[in-house]
C-alpha cells in the first residue's frame, strides 16, 4: 500500500493553539478543558470531561471498527507560572506571532500538542490508511506534581500498543525517563532552653543532620546504565525545624527527592534507607524518627527496537530532510525529569515521552515555539501510526 502524506492543517493548528494560550490554565483547568471539549465535538469526536470541577480532564476514544491496534495520545492541560511579566517581551496570553515563532505561555508545554495532537486525530480519522483505534487524554494538575488528573485517566484508558506524550523535542526522541522517591525524614528531640545548665534538652536539628550525613554515605547518587548516563540523584531538597534561637528543637524535618534508575525500585531503595536509620537507633538509643513515603513513581525505558521508535526515527530523519533540515538520525535518549510517563508505564505500555517542535523558554519568560516544525512533526507522527497500524516498515 503507498502511503498518501496528509496535508497539514497548519493554520487550523496555529489558530487554535492562540486560543488555548489565551485561556489561562495555570492553577485552574475547567476554562480549557470546557473549550478543548467543544473542539473535538466539531471535529467529530465524542469526549467526556471528568475529575475535580476546578482540575477536570478530558479523554476522548475512537474506537475503529476493525482496528487491531490502539493508539493513545497524551498531553496535561495546565502551565507552569507566569513569573514575573516584566521579564516578558509579549503577553503571556496572547500567543504572539513573531516571524517563524509564536510566544506564550504553554505554547511548548503542553498546548502545542494539544493543538497538534487533536487535528492529527483528526487526520487519522478521516484517513482510509490509518485502520487503527485513537485514544486522547488530556490530563489537570501534571506542573503541579499532583499528577492526579493522569491518574484519573488511567480508569478510562485502554490497552494501548503505544502511547505518545506531548513534550517537545526537536532533535532528539525520548523512549523514557528516570522515576522519582519523595520522602520525609522527622527527628525529634526534647525542647528546652539553651542556656539551661542542667542540659535537659535534646536537640532534634543535630538527629536529623547525623541521619541526614549517614543517608548520604549510601552513595544512591551517580548510579548508572544505558539511555540514563547521567545518572541517579539523591537531594535533601529542603531542612527545617526548630522555633527559637533560644529553645532546643524538639522536632526537625527534611524532605528527600530521589532520582531512580529503572534498574532501581522504590521499596528497595525504603529499606535500604531505614536499615541506616535503625543503625543510628541502635548506636544512639536518644535517636527518634520516622520515615514517611510521600510520592513514588518508577522509572521506565521503552525498547529501543520497537517497532514504532524504528519507524518514528526512520520518518522523522525523512521529513525533517524534507523540511530543510540536514540531521539523518535523531538520538534515542532518556529524560532525567519525570513526568506523566512514569504514571502511565505502571500499564505496561510503550511510550514515546518526547518528539516535537522545536522550542524553548520552558518554564521560563517568552516561552516559544517554532511554528515551521509543526509540519514535519505532523507528517512524521501521521505517516509513523499509519505504518505501525499496518504492521510494517515502508
Amino acid at each position: 500500500m503507498t502511503l498518501v502524506p496528509s496535508l497539514v492543517p497548519l493554520q487550523e493548528i496555529i489558530e487554535f493553539l492562540q486560543q488555548l494560550v489565551s485561556i489561562p490554565s495555570v492553577e485552574l483547568e475547567q476554562a480549557i478543558t470546557t473549550y478543548i471539549s467543544k473542539k473535538l465535538t466539531d471535529l467529530g469526536f465524542e469526549s467526556q470531561m471528568f475529575g475535580d470541577p476546578e482540575h477536570p480532564s478530558v479523554i476522548c476514544h475512537h474506537q475503529a471498527a476493525t482496528a487491531t491496534k490502539t493508539i493513545w495520545l497524551q498531553s496535561h492541560l495546565d502551565t507552569a507560572p507566569v513569573g514575573d511579566r516584566a521579564q516578558w517581551q509579549h503577553d503571556p496570553f496572547a500567543g504572539t506571532i513573531v516571524g517563524d515563532r509564536i510566544y506564550g505561555r504553554g505554547v511548548a508545554d503542553s498546548k502545542g500538542a494539544i493543538a497538534l495532537f487533536i487535528y492529527l486525530a483528526k487526520a487519522l480519522k478521516d484517513s482510509p490508511q490509518f485502520n487503527g483505534s485513537l485514544f486522547l487524554g488530556f490530563d489537570a494538575q501534571e506542573e503541579s506534581g499532583n499528577f492526579s488528573g493522569i491518574r484519573e485517566i488511567l480508569h478510562h484508558a485502554p490497552k494501548a500498543d503505544i502511547c505518545i506524550l506531548g513534550y517537545q523535542s526537536f532533535d532528539e526522541i525520548a523512549i523514557g525517563a528516570r522515576g522519582w522517591l519523595r520522602l520525609k525524614l522527622t527527628t525529634y528531640g526534647k525542647a528546652a532552653h539553651t542556656g539551661s545548665r542542667s542540659k535537659k534538652g535534646r536537640n532534634a536539628v543535630h538527629a536529623l543532620i547525623r541521619a541526614c550525613s549517614a543517608l548520604l554515605e549510601l552513595q544512591l547518587e551517580g548510579q548508572t546504565e544505558p539511555f540514563f548516563e547521567f545518572g541517579s540523584t539523591f537531594n535533601i531538597a529542603q531542612i527545617d525545624g526548630g522555633e527559637a534561637i533560644n529553645v532546643v528543637p524538639d522536632k526537625a524535618e527534611a524532605f528527600i527527592d530521589i532520582r531512580l534508575l529503572p534498574s532501581q525500585q522504590a521499596r528497595s531503595i525504603v529499606q535500604t534507607l531505614e536499615e541506616e536509620l535503625r543503625n543510628l537507633q541502635r548506636s544512639s538509643p536518644d535517636f527518634q524518627y520516622a520515615l514517611e513515603v510521600l510520592q513514588s513513581e518508577p522509572a521506565y525505558l521503552t525498547d529501543p527496537g520497537h517497532p514504532f521508535v524504528r519507524i518514528l526515527q526512520k520518518n522523522a530523519a525523512q521529513y525533517r530532510a524534507a523540511s530543510g533540515d540536514e540531521i539523518q538520525d535523531l538520538a534515542l535518549v532518556a529524560n532525567g525529569a519525570g513526568s506523566v510517563g512514569n504514571v502511565i508505564s505502571r500499564l505496561g505500555i510503550p511510550i514515546i515521552n518526547a518528539y516535537g517542535c522545536e522550542s524553548g523558554n520552558v518554564h521560563a519568560p517568552n516561552e516559544w515555539l517554532n511554528l515551521k516544525t509543526i509540519e514535519p512533526v505532523f507528517q512524521t507522527y501521521w505517516a509513523s501510526l499509519v505504518q505501525f497500524c499496518l504492521d510494517g516498515e515502508h
